[in-house]
């Protein structure tokens, strides 16, 4: 059976996104694309793999893409604890709503995800 190796997030400016997401999701960007992310080398299609170095979950690629629709390029719900909410606003998230389980938030280019409370 196949099994989920990684998740790809189109976006317009992967030195805005792979930094957020890689505190929204806690997974760092990998070493060689690190230092092209400070250097700002990254090639015009280039993208940018953020990755646990223990290797238990996909991968997240932040791919530059030229033609996109304007939201909705990717849903992604994750788990988190009460009090995580306020550090993924101050990386850049905006609220959009919240909801009795789950808060719906926007990244930094207006995708949409979802953060459930942890159980």
């Amino acid at each position: 059976m196949p099994q989920l190796a990684a998740i790809v997030i189109h976006c317009r400016d992967p030195y805005l996104m792979a930094p957020f997401w890689s505190r929204v999701t806690g997974l760092p960007v990998a070493p060689d694309d690190r230092v092209k992310l400070t250097e700002r080398t990254l090639g015009p299609t280039e993208s940018v793999l953020l990755s646990d170095p223990a290797g238990t979950g996909p991968d997240i690629w932040i791919a530059p893409a030229g033609d996109l629709p304007p939201v909705g390029r990717i849903h992604l719900d994750l788990a988190a604890e009460d009090d995580e909410l306020a550090a993924v606003v101050a990386a850049g998230a905006t609220v959009r709503r919240t909801l009795p389980r789950w808060t719906v938030l926007s990244d930094p280019e207006g995708n949409e995800f979802c953060l459930f409370r942890r159980h």
